[in-house]
This record gives C-alpha cells, structure tokens and sequence, in this order.
C-alpha cells in the first residue's frame, strides 16, 4: 500500500519531464481530441492538465482524476492558465454521473493506465448523450499479429517500468464492444526512447 502511495507521488511529479520529449509530436492529438470538444465536456483521467490549453473556449469541462497528486498539478495548470475547469477524484471504471450526461468524452493516452479497459469505454457510452462523441488519441495493440505478440512479452515489463502503462491494449475493439458503430480513426506509428521504440498509435471520434 506504501509502495502504491510513493509510486502515484512519483508519477505524478516526474510525468511533465517524462513526457517532454515526446509532447511537441503529441499536440496536433491533442487538437484533433481537447480541440473538438463541445458542450459539457468529461476528460477522463486529467493528469497534469496537458490538455487544458487546447479546450475550446466555453465549453464546461469537468474532470476525473484518481491520483490526488495529478489532481492538485491539474488545479495548478487551470489556475495558471485561466481555465474554469472542476475536478472530481474517480475512477473511469465507475463514474460518479448519470446517464446522457455529457456532449463529450475526451482522453489522451489514458485508456493504456486503467484497470479495466472495457468497463471505462461502457461508462463513456453511458454517460454520453445521443449523437455525443467519444474523441481519443491512444497508443495500442499493432495490428500486425508478430508485433502484436511481442508488445504481449514485453508488456509485463513495460508495465512495471511506466508504473501501469499496457503495451497491448486492444482499444479499437473494446470500443465497438461497447456499442459504438460510427467510429472514424486513424491509425499511425510514434517513435519514442533510447533506443527507440516505435509504438501503433490511434487517434478519431466514435459517436453515440
């Protein structure tokens, strides 16, 4: 339990650098997801708040964010930035909302961290309004069956060194799973590391 504690504080507070070097490829996701969103807006897992400067002007954004020491950088970020934004400690698997509640559900390399993939995309769905959309940017499982299976090796120890990130998330499939059927997405590679690791990556809207 102790371990768990000092790993989210960790995580928390060497996420930004960790992500530094990556981030400047990632912001055209970033706007193709935050960048998109209409209405009453729910971001699933804020983190830092990487993507509250991309949120369109006036939209109500609301947030879920487990770890508490995500949650006070992500105060910090809306606070520095200017940005009307609340932030309630929950999980994916579970939100605390009722159905059709939201016009839009955004996240951006998250879904990789839940515990249960396919319980966080049912809530997105349920608490989607008809004709709502579902705006993801993910890393993923390759659809090259070789690939596939050596991101299955490697995902025990990737795991532990990224403290809970999965290399093999069929993330596509749990979306039709949960009744989506008008998906648009794109598929593409990221290079990331040293040595470099060339990961699949996916980016669309699904709607309600």
């Amino acid at each position: 339990m102790e371990y768990d504690k000092l790993s989210k504080r960790l995580f928390a507070a060497w996420y930004d650098l960790l992500n530094s070097g990556v981030e400047s490829r990632v912001v055209p996701y970033r706007r193709l997801t935050a960048g998109l969103s209409l209405g009453r807006t729910l971001e699933i897992g804020g983190g830092t708040g990487a993507n509250i400067p991309f949120y369109p002007p006036g939209i109500d954004l609301l947030t879920v964010e487990p770890n508490p020491h995500m949650a006070r950088r992500f105060i910090r970020t809306s606070r520095e930035r200017h940005a009307d934004a609340t932030i309630v400690s929950a999980i994916g698997e579970s939100l605390p909302f009722a159905d059709d509640t939201f016009d839009s559900v955004v996240t951006t390399l998250t879904l990789c961290m839940v515990k249960d993939l396919d319980a966080v995309i049912d809530e997105i769905r349920r608490t989607l309004r008809p004709g709502g959309r579902f705006l993801f940017y993910e890393h993923v499982i390759s659809q090259d069956r070789r690939v596939g299976r050596l991101q299955t090796l490697a995902n025990p120890f990737w795991k532990f060194a990224t403290t809970g990130c999965n290399l093999d998330r069929d993330t596509v499939g749990a979306i039709r799973r949960a009744g989506f059927d008008n998906i648009e997405l794109r598929r593409f590679s990221l290079s990331v590391g040293v040595p470099v690791i060339t990961i699949p990556n996916i980016v669309g809207v699904a709607h309600a």
